[in-house]
């Protein structure tokens, strides 16, 4: 497996990196299918390169100081509402989790969660454990792991790769941010927490790990930290395996993780720990990075401070040409003997397993060991060892071998658990930790969590611990029913398209990895959604597993294609849908047919050159914008087999395009998002508006966070009404952007990749990627403009209109002694007074009870 080529400066092959295989199939297939090694790198790139482009790093320390100005923002709103004595607005209401908690599979892991990256263990409790998430941050069970809760979800980073607790005080709680997977889905770190409470409350600590933020240096936006270990009689001595480009390896601490140093470089760490007999030995791993740097494992004798070579002799050696990732492990029964398992660097095939049993003088490759990653090696590739018997070894891996176990040392080998013959673990394994007294074993891997108490039983039997935990990764594209908030169904990372039904399970019904879903809003049990890349289905029934066929029909299978490319329906017409991949596709028969509505609307770069978000005119069919990877807008107002279609990209941020929005009552208004980050490349901000057909674009970021910008929603019924989702959290303006408020109270500080809104409820949800879904009322917000919070008469034939709800600007009001059709007359005098609100003269009021309504710009 290749990653980031760091400091060899060959940032033209920056990503080659993998992730896990999905353990989930499309239901008419045989059995579940995994994808191709292909689909894994594109996973990967999708989330990682357009968060960088046009660079191939990502700025170091970018999203931690956007985090800073969020909550800086979010301080000075609640001072402000503290001091205003005269401010009967409240504040904004809280976001309210719905889930998933857990996901019901039909498939083989039938109760799954999301990604677990690490877990530890209290020694002293073994019902005390704490859990990473992928981006779902940390989790503590008090139970043995049947019920979670979270515990950092405020905190600087939600992504975790390493937990640790101190060995002579387990309240003492150190925790690796950034997860070290190797893959670039795998969110970048903001350095380390640590708790002293059991983790009640944290410091977070930057140390070398968040990096300079400068404009003239990408550091691959921060440290991914795969592994701590702590000193086992003095828990002020720390030790980090580190992924940081220009300071990949080995560091320590020696003051509680206050300050680090480098101590071995040159590749980045894997694995590290302490001998928990002697806490001056060491061993730690190099590898994952570049193949012909200093691949290997590593033993210090003076506690981390400086380190030899272990890599064997004579016969007796590691394989290191083509050594990637390499995972280690120690025997805490017999610390002389360790394990290795090794990556190769280009295939993410599995080199070999090799054991030593004289603390690295000598190796021995274990020859009938199970090819239990391959080719995700790089990727999901951990080890166990009994502590109490040096004979029992787990590996843990990807897809066709799930789960491995030796009894006699590494000699002969049996599979426990497999996904592609639905093995009850979920796939790609992260996490493989034993109470100390060996007699249970948790793991964790893309599904969540499991326990199992049978450690030598010839066919074990594991316990999902998944129903408490909320780490679902949403990709974008998540859909609301369009009178029912109940129902809602969104694609997910390596757990399938789920489907909403009210309560926090969900149900998995398709896909392994789900992207884009649509639900006809004149038949509701009608649903469309995407697998990754090119693959459509469609269900009749509610979406419910197994009916669920293929709509591909007239699509162009080679085409460039986005990893999660946009799929969306007409909002006039539920028949007339939309998908993209380097060019429009557009269907008029509910999906029956499709035809290329466009030629190639991009630069034509193998990567870049995608659409990555098309959107209709809701008040002309005939209006559709695309956006690109490439940073480019194209606009058709002739949709069909001759659309002719406009660059309107001038003026715009040379970013990744994420979103594109028309404004409900005007085809020429219309609203583009982008990723990445301001002032890197350019100065330009991250929301842009357009109020001629893009002939001319304004940006109205304002005060927004610089930020990556994922998604956002327009307010039909209240103009210059946005609500964005960003890396940091969710925010908001009233003003078409002049100001930004955020809207973050009980929202974990986790990217939110998607926005949708029920517009006759004004539920708005938000979907995580790694903190599952949530949902808040934005009706104090942003009210429909027809409901005023007071009608009053002043004069004779006049109404003055106050509140909240009072709209910003007004096209016309119309006004009628009755309900009856055709019976509204159109008043034209709407002048603001002082207070921003509208007097106008009725005169023509001859009734006592009189009825308005509005027309808006």
């Amino acid at each position: 497996m290749r990653t980031l080529r760091g400091r060899r400066g060959n940032f033209a092959a920056v990503f080659f990196l993998v992730t896990g295989f999905t353990l989930l199939g499309i239901s008419f297939w045989p059995k579940a299918e995994k994808e191709e090694r292909d689909a894994q790198r594109r996973r990967a790139e999708w989330f990682y390169r357009q968060r960088a482009f046009p660079h191939q790093l990502v700025p170091a320390g970018a999203r931690q100081r956007a985090l800073q100005q969020l909550e800086q923002k979010v301080m000075a709103e609640k001072s402000a509402r503290a001091l205003d004595s005269f401010s009967t607005a409240a504040a904004d209401p809280s976001w309210v989790f719905v889930g998933p908690r857990p996901i019901q599979s039909p498939y083989s892991a039938p109760i799954v969660s999301g990604r677990v990256s690490a877990i530890a263990i209290d020694p002293r409790n073994v019902n005390v454990a704490y859990l990473g998430g992928a981006q779902g941050g940390v989790w503590k069970t008090t139970n043995g792991g049947t019920s979670w809760t979270p515990m950092t979800d405020t905190q600087a980073s939600t992504a975790i790769g390493a937990i640790a607790l101190s060995p002579t005080s387990p309240d003492t709680v150190y925790v690796g941010t950034g997860e070290e997977s190797f893959g670039g889905d795998c969110y970048y770190g903001a350095g380390i927490l640590k708790s002293i409470d059991g983790g009640n409350n944290w410091t977070h600590i930057c140390g070398p790990f968040c990096g300079p933020i400068a404009p003239d240096q990408f550091y691959g936006g921060g440290a991914r930290i795969g592994d701590l270990s702590v000193h086992p009689t003095n828990d002020q001595v720390l030790l980090a395996a580190v992924q940081l480009v220009f300071g990949d390896g080995i560091y320590r601490s020696s003051d509680g993780g206050n300050s680090w140093t480098s101590v071995l470089s040159g590749n980045p760490g894997i694995s590290v720990m302490f001998d928990p007999t002697n806490g001056n030995i060491a061993y730690a791993s190099l590898g994952g990075s570049f193949p012909g740097g200093t691949e290997g494992v590593y033993r210090s004798s003076d506690a981390g401070q400086t380190w030899t070579p272990i890599n064997g002799s004579g016969a007796n050696v590691l394989t290191l040409g083509t050594a990637g990732r390499i995972t280690l492990v120690m025997a805490r029964s017999n610390t002389a003997t360790l394990f290795a398992g090794i990556a190769d660097v280009n295939t993410g095939d599995l080199v070999g397993m090799f054991k030593t049993t004289d603390s690295g003088n000598n190796w021995t490759q274990l020859s009938f060991t199970p090819d239990y990653c391959t080719p995700l090696c790089g990727y999901s590739n951990v080890l166990a060892v009994q502590p109490t018997n040096p004979n029992v070894v787990f590996a843990g891996g990807a897809f066709s071998t799930t789960l491995v176990r030796s009894l006699d040392g590494g000699n002969t080998w049996a599979t426990l658990q497999s996904a592609e013959n639905f093995g009850f673990v979920h796939s790609d394994v992260h996490a493989l930790t034993f109470f100390p007294d060996g007699n249970t074993l948790y793991l964790g891997s893309d599904g969540g969590a499991y326990v199992t108490t049978q450690i030598t039983a010839s066919n074990p039997s594991f316990t999902a611990l998944n129903n408490t935990l909320g780490l679902t990764q949403f990709y974008p594209g998540l859909t609301m029913h369009p009178t029912d908030p109940r129902i809602a169904i969104g694609g997910t990372q390596d757990n399938g398209t789920v489907l909403f039904s009210g309560n926090t399970m969900w149900n998995e019904v398709v896909c392994g990895d789900g992207a884009y879903t649509a639900i006809d809003f004149n038949n509701p049990s009608t649903i469309y959604a995407g697998c990754q890349e090119i693959y459509l289905i469609k269900s009749t029934a509610g979406g419910a597993f197994n009916t669920w066929g293929s709509i591909n029909n007239g699509i162009d299978t080679s085409d460039r294609v986005d990893f999660i490319p946009p799929l969306i329906m007409d909002p006039s017409n539920s028949q007339q849908l939309y998908f993209a991949t380097d060019r429009v596709y557009q269907t008029i028969d509910g999906a029956a047919n499709w035809n290329a509505i466009s030629p190639d609307l991009t630069t034509g770069d193998s990567f870049f050159g995608v659409i990555s978000t098309i959107a209709v005119a809701p008040s002309d069919a005939n209006t559709v914008y695309a956006g690109t990877l490439d940073a480019r807008v194209q606009v058709t107002t002739n949709a069909g087999p001759s659309a002719t279609w406009t660059d309107v990209s001038a003026g715009l941020p040379g970013r990744v395009i994420t979103h594109v929005e028309v404004d409900a009552g005007h085809s020429t208004t219309a609203y583009v998002s982008f990723s990445g980050f301001t002032g890197f490349d350019d100065q330009l901000g991250h929301i842009f508006k357009t109020t001629n057909g893009g002939s001319s674009w304004t940006d109205i970021s304002g005060d927004l966070p610089n930020v990556p910008v994922n998604f956002f929603v327009t307010v039909p019924d209240a103009p210059n009404t946005l609500f964005v989702g960003t890396d940091v959290g969710v925010l908001y303006t009233t003003n078409g952007g002049t100001n930004w408020t955020s809207l973050v109270d009980g929202l974990p500080r986790v990217a939110v990749f998607g926005l949708t809104l029920q517009s006759s409820t004004r539920i708005l949800r938000a979907s995580t990627h790694g903190r599952g879904a949530w949902d808040i009322n934005i009706t104090s917000i942003a009210p429909p403009i027809v409901k005023f919070v007071s009608v009053t008469r002043a004069a004779a034939h006049t109404i003055h209109l106050q509140g909240r709800g009072v709209p910003s600007s007004l096209h016309s009001l119309q006004s009628s002694a009755s309900l009856s059709a055709g019976s509204f007359t159109t008043l034209t005098s709407l002048t603001p007074d002082a207070s921003g609100a509208f007097t106008f003269d009725d005169s023509n009021a001859t009734a006592t009870k009189k009825f308005y309504r509005l027309k808006y710009p």
